[in-house]
């Protein structure tokens, strides 16, 4: 086992990724956590090197999800003390920052980046709603101009026709259902209400085709979200190529304008892999399969970090990928699209350990209480083998519609160094296995996703010499915090401890209590307070509170909009007044998650002596 100062180190691994380039120079601008909290970056592209980059932003506060614009210029966004008011700044060819924004209670997130155009989302107007604005080149000579103001659900610009005057806008009303909409000389017109119907499909836009032709990604008419062809007169069309060829789902796609050619990325059992696909609007298609350079996954998130994880040259010779495996950090490749060759563009610091030092991971499956096979990933300390087996940490992902993926994971690598084996499933409700499996943890069926973690303890203990499966830790965040106050309640004996980061403990006040522009897409995961009320607080952890003995460390961001204080406290309320053993560690400048290096190193290092004590 490492001592402290050794263990922070892996806290203290560098991310880069979310490439744009430029528009006519082999570059690329991207953000990266070199300074502890992201910040905006560039860097020359020279084939076979990873360039020293130049910083362009200098902030305690993180700054994210660069883009350039054709006349060289760099847009971002900023936040507060991860409050996710995010502003959009501006970054001249030359350095020169510009606020174009200012309106601090408000939130701007970044659309679909044209030629003579940008779309962005913002709740300027209403905090419980987020526009579509258009604004137009130059960034300083126009005004942004409202364009549309949904009546329900978060719209986001998507997709431009290449004479630009056509914009097809996602819209989302809730995280597995979405619809397109065509924005057209001021008029909106739902493109696939009429083939769904009152059924709920995932859609989103990859690009135009032709003036009349959209290669979409859908699970319409399937199982897996894969690409299919959409007429803006909404007639759909599968691929037949596709459909003979691509059996996981969809993941990621980019691709030059001037070109029939689309890259691609889908998710093979949680591992990325890359196609070349040419595409035409009579459904006729070639794919490629493409070589990448890491065994692991494509990174992206959202405006907290980068957004997008892969980006075309203009001239659609190079793709720089953000990639990372497990035992490889988080770093932006650039792959040659004509020879195949590929080399990393930047250089993100591992703080002074060896790649050598880090676990790789393991695929593994097993049955839960049902028969469902669930997926999951093991990560085993090095040296010999305790006699009883290793302690294990397992780490429930968020979402739930999201999947933990082999990819680096400093906090995975972190409790590996201390001595933990680390198990990271994809229960019931993960993304990435098809429509079927995402929806079988859906409101009254919330508690079988729980059930599974109960299987895999259970399946560890029979199975897995490896494991010590009486020191088990819960370990999630988000709704994985929720997963991990549910499975010490309604599974109390199988756990030693539990940590708990910016959880859900009750169904009820988290609706009433997330950001208005949040609710409804929550409510259709988790159930709506007026219509579900029952089932919300049947399976709140918060009303199971009795049931509880496992020791609890709770970690939370005071500035969370998307699970508020206030889940953290009334739980950590309840367990302290009852007397078992229960800590809250607060951090004033974070909101969902910790962003900042040091406040990490601080919390898990924190979690790490505490669990020492009890495991």
């Amino acid at each position: 086992m490492n001592d402290d100062h050794s263990l922070a180190q892996y806290l203290a691994v560098e991310t880069a990724g979310g490439p744009s380039w430029h528009p006519e120079e082999s570059r690329i601008t991207f953000a990266y956590n070199a300074s502890g909290v992201f910040q905006i970056f560039r860097t020359s592209t020279v084939p076979g090197l990873a360039v020293w980059p130049d910083r362009l932003t200098y902030f305690e506060d993180r700054c994210t999800n660069p883009r350039y614009l054709t006349d060289g210029g760099i847009l971002f966004t900023r936040d507060r003390g991860g409050d996710e008011n995010f502003q959009i700044g501006h970054i001249s060819s030359e350095g020169g920052l510009t606020w174009l924004t200012s309106k601090l209670d408000s939130k701007h997130r970044f659309g679909v980046f044209g030629r003579t155009r940008y779309y962005f989302q913002a709740n300027i107007e209403d905090l419980s709603r987020l526009d579509v604005y258009e604004h137009r080149y130059p960034v300083f000579e126009k005004e942004p101009k409202l364009i549309y103001r949904p009546e329900e659900g978060l719209v986001v610009a998507a997709a431009l026709s290449s004479d630009e005057r056509r914009l097809v806008m996602e819209k989302y009303l809730g995280n597995a259902e979405q619809e397109l909409l065509l924005y057209e000389k001021g008029t909106v017109t739902n493109l696939t209400k009429g083939l769904v119907g009152d059924g709920k499909d995932r859609w989103s836009v990859v690009r135009f085709l032709d003036k009349q032709t959209l290669l979409v990604a859908t699970d319409h008419k399937a199982d897996i979200k894969r690409l299919a062809l959409l007429t803006l007169s909404g007639e759909f069309t599968q691929i037949p190529t596709v459909e003979e060829t691509i059996k996981w789902e969809f993941e990621e796609a980019t691709y030059d304008s001037d070109s029939e050619v689309t890259y691609f990325f889908i998710k093979e059992d949680g591992y990325s892999v890359l196609y070349r696909g040419t595409f035409r609007p009579d459904g006729s298609a070639e794919l490629e399969r493409m070589e990448l350079p890491l065994r692991g996954a494509l990174e992206h998130g959202d405006a907290r970090s980068f957004s997008r994880g892969s980006s075309l040259s203009p001239d659609g010779r190079y793709l720089a990928m953000t990639l990372s495996s497990p035992t490889q950090p988080t770093n932006i490749w650039i792959l040659d699209t004509e020879s195949g060759e590929s080399w990393r563009a930047t250089n993100a610091s591992t703080a002074g350990l060896s790649t050598k030092d880090f676990a790789d991971a393991t695929l593994h499956r097993y049955n839960s209480f049902d028969g469902l096979s669930v997926p999951y990933f093991k990560y085993l300390p090095r040296g010999d083998r305790p006699e009883n087996g290793w302690p294990a940490v397992l780490i429930i992902h968020g979402g739930p519609e999201s999947q933990i993926r082999p990819s680096f994971n400093p906090v995975v690598q972190f409790f590996v160094a201390g001595g933990f084996a680390v198990i990271t499933p994809n229960i019931r409700g993960s993304t990435g296995y098809g429509r079927t499996y995402m929806d079988l943890d859906n409101v009254e069926k919330r508690l079988d996703s729980i059930m599974d973690i109960r299987y895999l303890a259970l399946t560890l203990k029979r199975e897995d010499p490896d494991i010590d499966s009486d020191r088990l830790v819960i370990y999630g965040g988000s709704y994985g915090g929720f997963a991990v106050l549910s499975a010490i309640t309604e599974h109390p004996d199988l756990w030693r401890a539990a940590v708990d980061i910016v959880g859900i403990s009750n169904f009820v006040t988290f609706l009433r209590n997330t950001a208005p522009w949040r609710r409804s897409l929550r409510e259709a995961e988790y159930g709506s307070l007026e219509r579900d009320l029952a089932t919300l607080e049947r399976v709140s952890p918060i009303h199971k509170v009795d049931r509880i003995v496992t020791p609890l460390f709770i970690i939370q961001g005071d500035n969370d909009e998307r699970v508020p204080l206030s889940e953290s406290l009334q739980i950590y309320e309840k367990l302290e007044k009852r007397g078992v053993p229960v800590k809250l560690l607060r951090f004033a400048d974070e909101g969902h998650g910790l962003a900042k290096r040091e406040n990490r190193i601080r919390a898990y290092s924190e979690v790490m002596e505490w669990l020492k004590s009890i495991v």
